[in-house]
């Protein structure tokens, strides 16, 4: 057990805090400053009993450490008067017994009930050496922060007294200290603290008189995970609970059975989200009752359906999708279903995938082409009406037979485009779902034992290794098209954190075939189609060609070692997305602007530099973890420093646009600028960011040695001066 906690005294007195040291060879009293115990905070002596317990068995330390701990063991007999150890069973449960669902049919289980504890003995006695080194745990097996070694009485030899929890030999967690002459200390679990309760289980957060209630995280010996409110002991408020939560350490996002949403009383109540964990997207969103599914909701499935009713579960059982007046009153009794169900299962490339909405785009294009050819031949029979008769009669019958055509195949030419695109998506289904998973792992150095999800910032790194931008389409445009549509679920249409699921990704990749190859005008005979053949191209010529390619700096190292979140949250500050000329602006002011001047370049101390890397470790929250224990808090911008990337200062506005010009080739043409108003999402402000990074260090390397140049020929010509001096006198 390792608590720290806010601390209580009974009574305290400033007398209490001089202890005195008898000496009982001379009868001398004096102050022995070795000895003293305070209030204020916990006593770091370490302390053996009189059985006389190894120290092998504890875990290693330091030398200084071992050193440290040999010479205070041949000091105990002159601090310690007697240990007597108190034999008792552990009372608080490790964890609450709680109910919930994992299973995708059922989504609830019953969690074992737990024997009721013993009744601890009050009995205290010493224990032998043979019997602390047999109910010795392997310390390999456990951290040095481990439950408490023992509850003991120890008695000193200046008459302080200390009953309570000891840990590692060291006076921690509960306990009771008297002073000699009556002042009390009571080391109570309220405020904020930490407390183990076995190796892999443990609470963190806070606490009201021995009571979880606040804020805090819990994690249970099975691996279950939940951070959020509690009251009373029991999870009440709002909270994130997460089934069997691995320590993942990865830059890869986890598939995770979660739950996020309301609690009362332990259970699940109010609205919340559910996720299923398959790694495929299928969620629940709507209310919950008595820790069941209950009332109005929405279920997205595998592969994007969504399921909406106003009573769409019942006690956790799906309800009948669809009520008329009178059945709606009567409907929470009727609900429940009598048999068991077996889950939905659903397939990616089935009917009810959604691909008639690529297809109505692709052919709103067409659309638009023929009102254009209209609208010339309208603008060509005005323009000459001496032939107005004949010409409009042609014109008539023609545009007539086309109509006639249209009406006649529009409908086949749609089945055939439904068919042949999902013939097309079950053809490259293998190579799609390793593309997903290389992708939804490309940043990680070691091999993972859950089922990835591929987030935004992943799903453009693959867009920028097929050269999308050497094709005129941009990361901005595609995400603008994709959250468009709302049945695509897109949270925020530009952040790099948000989930991709597989059915999306296959969505977003029928679009950009679709904008990249797809025809303009009704496709010919058989084969031939608009979109099958454009996702074909784009798979064939791009995609299988290109995934992998790891281009740029992001997947090739500064990715995983440059904090995320903080560079996102300066990308937003700029705008999300922002534009080629916002970047410009933020390095230095404009040249009209004579009243304002260049901020210097600032270089941070060393210390200020933590060396990290970014890693998902429980739930969905990208994380950055240093070594280094120093906070780092962020300095407020002030009023005045409004260039956000000032330190690029030593780059000029050509050096910059050139490097955005690596990635959007459409910017510049023949050296001509051609567009500074291109929107740039947080990976092109990424990629851009560190070549500016890498160019500024290069010019200002490059400018000390050039003073160091200029400044040895000065002392040259400093020290050559007065023998040509002596020379031109001669």
């Amino acid at each position: 057990m390792f608590y720290v906690d806010s601390q209580r005294t009974v009574t305290r007195r400033d007398s209490s805090l001089i202890v005195y040291k008898r000496n009982f060879q001379s009868g001398e009293e004096r102050l022995d400053f070795d000895t003293m115990s305070t209030a204020r905070c916990q006593s770091n002596i370490r302390l053996t009993s009189e059985c006389g317990a190894s120290f092998s068995m504890r875990p290693k330390g330091s030398v200084q450490r071992e050193l440290v701990t040999m010479m205070f063991e041949s000091m105990l007999d002159s601090v310690v008067q007697s240990w007597e150890v108190i034999v008792q069973q552990k009372t608080e449960e490790s964890s609450p017994n709680m109910e919930f669902g994992k299973t995708v049919s059922e989504l609830t289980f019953t969690g074992k009930k737990k024997k009721p504890n013993a009744k601890s003995s009050k009995t205290k006695k010493s224990r032998s050496k043979l019997e602390l080194l047999d109910s010795q745990v392997d310390p390999m097996q456990q951290s040095w922060w481990s439950l408490p070694d023992e509850k003991a009485v120890i008695r000193f030899r200046n008459g302080n007294v200390y009953e309570g929890n000891i840990s590692m030999k060291c006076m921690h967690g509960e306990g009771r200290f008297q002073w000699s002459d009556g002042t009390v200390y009571l080391n109570v679990r309220h405020g904020f603290g930490l407390r183990e309760y076995c190796a892999i289980s443990g609470y963190k957060g806070e606490w009201d008189k021995y009571i979880r209630d606040g804020k805090g995280l819990m994690i249970w010996p099975n691996r279950d995970f939940y951070r959020g409110d509690w009251k009373n002991g029991v999870m009440s408020g709002y909270g994130l609970y997460i089934w069997d939560a691995h320590y993942n350490n990865t830059m890869s996002l986890p598939s995770i059975n979660a739950y996020r949403g309301s609690w009362e009383k332990g259970q699940r109540n109010g609205y919340g989200i559910l996720n299923l964990g398959l790694g495929l997207g299928s969620h629940y969103k709507g209310e919950f009752k008595n820790n069941k599914k209950h009332g109005v909701g929405k279920f997205i499935t595998n592969n994007g359906l969504i399921l909406q009713e106003k009573y769409l579960f019942h006690d956790d059982n799906i309800g009948t999708m669809s009520f008329d007046n009178q059945e709606e009153k009567t409907a929470p009794q009727n609900l429940k279903h009598t048999q068991s169900q077996e889950p939905f299962k659903f397939d990616i490339c089935d009917s009810t995938v959604g691909l008639m909405y690529h297809i109505e785009q692709a052919l709103k294009n067409i659309d638009k082409r023929q009102e254009i050819r209209a609208n010339i031949i309208s603008e060509y029979i005005e323009n000459n009406k001496t032939l107005e008769m004949d010409v409009a009669g042609v014109a008539r019958k023609e545009d007539i037979q086309c109509q006639q055509s249209k009406v006649y195949n529009f409908d086949y030419i749609i089945d055939f485009e439904k068919i042949s695109l999902r013939k097309s998506l079950r053809c490259y289904e293998t190579d799609l779902r390793n593309i997903y998973y290389k992708y939804a792992t490309i940043c990680n150095t070691k091999e993972i034992n859950f089922t990835p999800v591929l987030i935004r910032l992943y799903l453009w790194q693959l867009y920028f290794d097929c050269n999308v931008h050497e094709k005129g389409l941009t990361l901005a445009e595609i995400d603008v098209i994709f959250h468009q549509n709302p049945l695509w679920l897109a949270r925020s249409p530009h952040n790099p954190f948000e989930k991709i699921y597989f059915w999306q990704f296959i969505h977003s990749l029928i679009l950009v075939a679709s904008k990249l190859y797809a025809k303009r005008q009704l496709p010919g005979k058989k084969p031939d189609t608009i979109l099958a053949n454009a996702f074909r191209t784009f798979m064939d010529n791009d995609v299988l060609l290109s995934a992998g390619r790891r281009k740029g700096r992001f997947t090739n190292g500064y990715g995983a070692h440059i904090p995320l979140n903080g560079l996102y949250g300066l990308y937003r500050k700029l705008g999300e997305p922002h534009t080629i000329r916002t970047f410009l602006k933020a390095i230095r002011h404009p040249p009209h602007y004579a009243h304002l001047s260049q901020p210097d370049i600032v270089e941070a101390p060393d210390e200020y530099l933590p060396l990290g890397r970014n890693v998902y470790i429980f739930g969905d929250k990208m994380a950055y973890i240093t070594d280094n224990k120093v906070q780092y808090e962020n300095e407020e911008m002030s009023e005045a420093r409004q260039l956000m990337l000032f330190n690029f200062g030593n780059l000029s506005s050509k050096t910059v646009i050139k490097i955005f010009a690596r990635i959007f080739p459409q910017l510049c043409e023949k050296d001509t600028i051609m567009n500074l108003d291109i929107n740039i999402t947080f990976l092109e402000f990424f990629e851009a960011f560190v070549i500016c990074a890498e160019e500024s260090i290069r010019v200002k390397d490059e400018e000390m040695l050039w003073r160091e140049k200029f400044s040895l020929n000065d002392t040259i010509d400093v020290q050559s001066s007065p023998t040509e001096h002596s020379a031109k006198k001669k």
